[in-house]
């Protein structure tokens, strides 16, 4: 599996065998400081609710593909800790490849409180993915304390942060917490930093176990 960052709380995952894509998250034109627009090429788009840094889907070109290895999950989930009453309704998507097993989840803009989300069905779902994207930018989702305490309770083999903004160089929501935040917050955490804003993914070669794998968003103005 191919990942690529693309900026905010959207990636792009494609199978290296079929050239299968999936777009999570495009954000509309405009609307996230500091971030270029989404111009790609997918085969499908998910989008874990209808606000505008999730929902740009007049900027993706689809192409249609009768070949998709993944199997599709959704939980229906919250934007904040009042059942909604706030932000309402987020989608986390799972995405497993169906010939080898492995498990990517996009959790949105989670912000319902972990106790809610992790009932034993959910956690059954969740429980052991191999890549696991979490907002860690606080305020609209969570923060990184709640980001963390999801990473120990589901145990992804990989988690890779997003929704968050960044003090060098500017780019983000500035009333969200910054990437440079969140790193102080795992100091002592199994981390890997990249610098390509694309990362190449084999789980059966992955001994990544609990590691925090920070990727550069390939859109950001610098």
């Amino acid at each position: 599996m191919i990942i690529k960052y693309i900026g905010h709380a959207c990636f792009k995952i494609k199978d290296e065998d079929t050239g299968y894509s999936i777009i999570f998250d495009p954000y509309k034109e405009g609307i996230v400081p500091g971030y270029r627009p989404v111009k790609e090429i997918a085969n499908m788009v998910l989008c874990s609710h209808n606000h505008d840094d999730h929902c740009g889907i007049e900027n993706i070109i689809k192409e249609e593909s009768d070949n998709n290895p993944y199997k599709i999950q959704v939980i229906e989930t919250y934007h904040d800790p009042e059942k909604g009453e706030l932000r309402g309704k987020n989608m986390i998507h799972i995405v497993t490849h169906k010939a080898t097993g492995e498990k990517l989840v996009h959790y949105g803009d989670i912000g319902e409180t972990i106790e809610d989300l992790l009932t034993e069905d959910n956690l059954n779902i969740l429980r052991d993915a191999d890549i696991a994207l979490i907002p860690v930018g606080g305020k609209y989702t969570y923060d990184a304390k709640q980001a963390l305490a999801l990473l120990e309770r589901t145990a992804p083999k990989t988690m890779i942060p997003m929704h968050y903004s960044c003090d060098t160089p500017k780019y983000g929501y500035t009333d969200i917490d910054t990437i440079e935040s969140f790193l102080d917050e795992v100091a002592f955490q199994n981390k890997k930093l990249y610098s390509e804003s694309t990362h190449s993914y084999d789980s059966s070669q992955n001994d990544f176990s609990n590691g925090i794998l920070i990727i550069k968003p390939k859109n950001v103005y610098f």
